[in-house]
Parts: C-alpha cells; structure tokens; sequence
C-alpha cells in the first residue's frame, strides 16, 4: 500500500531523489535533439508514465492533477498552432510540467512559470545569437520593419484594450496576471488579428480600447501606467518583428530542390498561379500579405515536409514545371534544452525566476 507523504517530506524527496529522473531523460532528449533534431515519442511516454507514477504516489488530487494537465495541453497546443514550437517541444512541455511538486500547483501557476522560465532564457539567447551574427543592414532593415507608425499605434491599441480584456477575464477566476501575462495575451491577439483580418476584426479590438478607456480612466493616466505601456508595446514590436525579421535571414538556408528532406520547414512557400509555380517568401511585411499567403494554394504542407510532399515537389521539377532550382528553409533551433532548463529553474525558484530577480532588484 503506498503511503502519502507529508508535505516537508514531498518537497525535500523530489528535489533530492524523484526529479533526478526526469532530468536525465531531459538531458538525452536534450542531447538528441541537437544532435539530430528529433525528439522521441517513447521517451515522452515514458516521462507521461513516470508523471502520473509520481504525482498519485505523492498522493496529487485528481481534479488538480487533471486541471494542470489540461492547462499544459492547452498551452501545447496554442503554441504548436502558432509555430511557436515543433510538435516534439509541445509534447515535451506538457510531460515536464506533469513533474512538479503537487505542492507547487495548489500555490502558484506553475504552467505559466514554467513558460516564463523555458522561453525568456530562450528569447535572450536568439537576441544574443542573432545580434551577433545579423549584418548591419539586415539589423537596420528590421529596426524599420518593426517600428512602422501602423505597428505601433495597432499594437498599442492591442494591448490597451484586448490585454486588460484578457486579464480582467483571468482575475475574474482567480488566475495569476502578470506582465509576462499580458505580453502573452498581446501574442493572442495579434494572432488571431493575422489569421481573420477584417475591418470587423479590427474595429473589435479598437472598441476593446476605448472601453478601457472610459472605465478604467483613472489608471490610465498615471505615470506607472504609461511607462509599463511603453515598455510592454516596445518588447513587442522587439520580440515579434524585430527579432523574427533577422531570424529570418539569419536562421535561413538555400537547399537544392533534390537536396530537400523530410521534416524540414520550408521558409518560402511553392505555390501555384494561373498554370505556373511560384515561390513566395513567408517573412510577412503587413496584416494584408498574411492574409493573402492563407488564400494561396500551396503545393505542400505549410508546417515539416512530409514524404508525400517531396515526392510531389521533385516530381514538378522533374517536368521542369518548378524553374528554380534552390529555395530557403529554417535551420531548426532546437529547444529541448530551453525547455529542460526552464524545468530546473521552475524546481530551484519554486515558480518564476523573474519574479526571484524582481526581489534581488528592489
């Protein structure tokens, strides 16, 4: 009969023993996926194994336990579907989640530390990566490209309205708001913006903001207000445009048609228009050209190449209905290790590192 564990004895046994576990699987999947870009489905199951191994022999509560789980799902999920992510890492991020103290999720949002923990590691390395590596014009071309008055006034009026909708909507249930919160209900935002851009869509988001503006006035025109504003608007355009404009000439490569393999992500879609093919970049210069890419009729999946794909590629080349020869794909930045790192800063911090620097800072 397993016996429950008080909870001094639950948290001082995972930190030293139960978590070793996960962390060395972590570590070869880690090791996997730099090495070869793949991460395996076995070794997610059995993390998904250990997890509901773990949490019910710490005596969990189901209706916690399936709460996290579908919070993690979720999250998975919505980040998969807006390429944030390959498969592998979503499927990776929902099984380490699993693997925290049950004492964690009854005090914290620990889903969301674990998020902030994986991706502002992540965001800080590709800055650092890309800066170093960018030329100076690519550098000067992306600083416009993120800073167009349309970008700032569109993400502005975002985040005065649709952010505080999302956060009002999170307080109402007692969910954790934060900034990282509302920088991630702005990426909502604006993807769901890219995806049914209509003059509807937009007056939404506009009416959003003067809504914000009449009810909550008074907080509105405060000095604390306006400069987490400004900064909430400037790491935006930063994180979403700027960054994405040199990743995308930094983080590309030419490959030969005959060359191309399955699982790569093409950075430039093959299309057909009237009778001929096409390539067509996806580095998105405005709201209209999104929109547009999604009416084009591709002949390829727009997420990894799958075999079919190739096939029906190579065969088009073959009776020279392609007439290029190379076209760009992502050089893939594998992120198991972010995630792994993310986990153990999650274990040490009990929650979200940033949080723990915002203590040291005051």
């Amino acid at each position: 009969m397993l016996r429950k564990h008080t909870t001094e004895e639950k948290v001082d046994g995972t930190l030293v023993i139960e978590f070793i576990f996960p962390i060395l699987i972590g570590i070869l999947i880690s090791y996997e996926d730099l090495k070869k870009g793949v991460i395996r489905n076995r070794y997610i199951a059995l993390l998904l194994l250990y997890a509901i191994l773990f949490q019910f022999y710490f005596g969990i509560e189901p209706a916690v336990f399936v709460n996290v789980f579908l919070s993690s799902f979720l999250v998975s999920i919505l980040f998969w579907h807006l390429g944030m992510w390959p498969a592998g890492d979503a499927k990776l991020f929902l099984a380490l989640s699993l693997l925290f103290p049950p004492i964690l999720y009854k005090h914290s949002s620990v889903v969301m530390d674990y998020l902030v923990n994986s991706f502002v590691p992540i965001f800080f390395f590709i800055f650092v990566i890309l800066l170093v590596r960018a030329r100076a014009d690519v550098i000067k071309k992306a600083f416009k490209y993120a800073f167009e008055p349309y970008k700032i006034i569109l993400i502005s009026v975002i985040f005065l309205g649709f952010a505080w909708l999302f956060t009002t909507f999170l307080s109402l249930f007692k969910l954790p708001s934060n900034f990282f919160v509302t920088i991630f209900a702005m990426f909502i935002a604006y993807e769901i913006l890219r995806m049914f851009f209509t003059a509807k869509t937009e007056a939404f988001f506009v009416l959003c903001a003067i809504i914000r503006i009449i009810i909550d006035y008074r907080n509105i025109y405060t000095a604390a207000f306006l400069y987490r504003f400004g900064v909430s608007v400037f790491i935006f355009l930063v994180f979403r445009f700027f960054i994405l404009h040199i990743a995308y000439h930094s983080y590309t490569k030419s490959v030969k048609i005959n060359k191309l393999k399955e699982g790569m992500i093409l950075a430039e879609g093959i299309v057909k228009r009237n009778k001929k093919i096409e390539k067509i970049s996806f580095l998105q210069t405005s709201l209209i050209q999104t929109l547009q890419q999604r009416k084009e009729r591709y002949i390829h999946s727009l997420g990894e190449l799958t075999k079919e794909d190739i096939e029906k590629i190579k065969k088009l080349k073959k009776e020279k209905k392609i007439d290029f020869n190379e076209i760009l794909v992502f050089q893939k930045q594998p992120f198991a290790i972010f995630l792994l790192l993310g986990y153990i800063l999650t274990l040490l911090f009990h929650g979200s590192f940033v949080n723990w620097i915002k203590v040291i800072m005051r």
